[in-house]
């Protein structure tokens, strides 16, 4: 009996794991090197690595670790830190994530929180946030401002020091 009580144990705790490692294997990750972390602090994606630039770097002596058992799930990133007054300036480091995708040129935001994502590696587990550019230029007119516009030059047409009468 205890056999079966051990077996059927073994059994949950296998159907657990299974389970864990499924679903977190669907969720966005995002990692950065420790000594390269800075929290909440902005950057600009220089350009993606090539897959199997991001292999290797997430191995450990040409071996996967256990925290990163497929590298090629990963997507790598030259970021360029924008701390201080001048983004020339800033520290160029990698980032890599998991079921997110950055473009080239485009600006995100580390995360505040961060944990050892692998010790092996000197890598954090963080979030990311990719910055939506605003518009900058003049917003189209709504049709009463349309209306209110048009409005305006007729009434400026019949001024008399606008040339009206």
């Amino acid at each position: 009996m205890a056999k079966g009580v051990l077996a059927a144990g073994a059994l949950t705790l296998g159907a657990t794991a299974f389970g864990t490692a499924t679903g977190s294997a669907q969720r966005e990750q995002t990692a950065v090197f420790s000594n390269k972390y800075y929290p909440e602090a902005s950057f600009d994606v220089v350009s993606p690595l090539q897959t199997s630039a991001t292999v290797e770097i997430l191995q450990a002596d040409g071996e996967p670790v256990p925290e990163i058992s497929q590298p090629d799930e990963w997507t790598g990133y030259i970021i360029r830190y924008d701390i201080g007054d001048v983004r020339e300036a800033g520290i160029t480091t990698f980032l890599f994530t998991r079921g997110q995708r950055l473009s080239a040129g485009s600006r995100g935001t580390i995360g505040e929180d961060a944990s050892v994502l692998s010790s092996q590696l000197n890598l954090l587990s963080t979030s990311v946030t990719e910055e939506t550019e605003t518009e900058t230029g003049p917003q189209p007119l709504e049709e009463d401002e349309i209306d209110a516009f048009e409005e305006a030059i007729r009434d400026d047409d019949d001024d008399p020091e606008n040339g009206g009468e």
